[in-house]
């Protein structure tokens, strides 16, 4: 866990849904993210802290590796700039059965967005390099009870930890038509809590329906960030808070078919709030996913998801450090049971090249975006 903990501190994580991933856990996350009613590995918590109650005692390590591409088409004709990325961004999590009724477990989930262009946004001078980088680290003890054995209440906490660093941020001056680019403070981290509670219910042995909610975490203030990029915030970017449901159903025995939706609220962070700021609002995703087992050894998953992006086409020009405009991913995905303890997991993810052009106050301006991600996975049973 502790190596968890460095490698998600110092790598950025991929962003799909805003800055979030497209699903916690390889699995899970090969079924288009589906996962509220359908825990299947130790990482359940950071979907739906009472799917920990229906997974064995067991362990998961998974790794994300991420491949993004950026452009940007930038206020001024023929200013257009590139940006390549590619990072490895870990999840895990550990699950134990103290009782029938009492599960005990922690899993840990990552998050990020941002962009390296290699040049300044537009050529103003003093104008430093136009980059950002968000890194969110969730850590999630959660515990599961289970007042009958088709019926889980769950209760978790998010333990967040945040690293932000932007530089090459350009405002308007106070002289008319003028631009200033403000100073960047370099990486600055801080920490937050929240909570989340869930519900999963079998109402017989091939359907299961869920319900997922989790709390804003209060973040601490990024030192000198507060004077300007988010003084609107004092300092502070919050982790969104969201809720969702899904459903899973088992028509035969080999098949199995998931569905969410989800509500990210972007918009409740008051960062997003600001007039002159990112903007972004809240956003629904829908989550599909199927899975068909061949044998007790090989099984095959698949999946595709969708959201409303977040940012408005009038915010493009707020938006180019922070391109995660993608609305729509396809998954596939595949597992070996390597003997009775052992699985091995590998996934991908398309999230194709998407444009955003801006209007209104952003016209002139066009952001696009491809992201590609691999997936790896160990479960271990005890």
């Amino acid at each position: 866990m502790l190596a968890l903990v460095v490698a998600a501190f110092h790598t950025a994580a991929p962003a799909v849904n805003g800055a979030l991933p497209g699903g916690n856990g390889t699995k899970n996350a090969s079924m288009g993210g589906a996962s509220i009613a359908l825990p299947l590995d130790a990482v359940a918590a950071a979907n739906n802290p009472a799917g920990i109650a229906f997974v064995p005692s067991s362990t998961t390590l998974d790794l994300q590796v991420f491949s993004g591409h950026s452009s940007a088409n930038y206020v001024l004709p023929g200013n257009h700039l590139e940006n390549r990325q590619k990072q490895v961004a870990p999840n895990g999590g550990l699950i134990w059965h103290s009782t029938p009724e009492l599960t005990l477990g922690i899993s840990m989930s990552g998050a990020g967005a941002g962009s390296d262009y290699g040049q300044s946004a537009l050529p103003v001078p003093g104008a430093g390099t136009a980059k950002t980088t968000l890194r969110v680290a969730e850590f999630i003890p959660a515990m599961a009870w289970k007042p009958t054995p088709a019926l889980a209440l769950g209760l978790g906490l998010t333990l967040a930890w945040q690293q932000f660093d932007a530089d090459g941020v350009i405002v308007p001056a106070s002289v008319p038509g003028g631009l200033l680019p403000i100073p960047g403070h370099g990486n600055q981290t801080a920490t937050g809590v929240g909570v989340r509670g869930g519900l999963l219910w079998k109402p017989t042995s091939d359907w299961s329906l869920g319900m997922n909610l989790k709390s804003r975490a209060r973040m601490g203030r990024l030192d000198g960030y507060d004077r300007d990029l988010l003084a609107y915030s004092d300092g502070r970017l919050d982790v969104p808070g969201q809720y969702g449901i899904g459903v899973a159903w088992q028509p035969i025995e080999r098949l199995t078919l998931a569905a969410d939706w989800l509500r990210i609220l972007w918009g409740d962070i008051k960062a997003m709030q600001d007039p002159n700021g990112f903007g972004w609002r809240n956003q629904p995703v829908v989550r599909l996913g199927a899975a068909w087992a061949f044998d007790e050894i090989w099984t095959l998953r698949a999946g595709y998801s969708h959201n409303r992006g977040q940012i408005d086409a009038s915010r493009a020009v707020q938006n180019v450090l922070v391109p995660s405009i993608n609305e729509e991913a396809y998954t596939a995905g595949l597992s070996w049971r390597v003997d009775q303890h052992s699985e091995l997991n590998l996934g991908y993810e398309l999230n194709p090249r998407t444009t955003l052009t801006g209007t209104g106050p952003s016209a002139g301006t066009s952001l696009t975006s491809k992201v590609q991600m691999l997936l790896l996975g160990y479960h271990y049973t005890f």
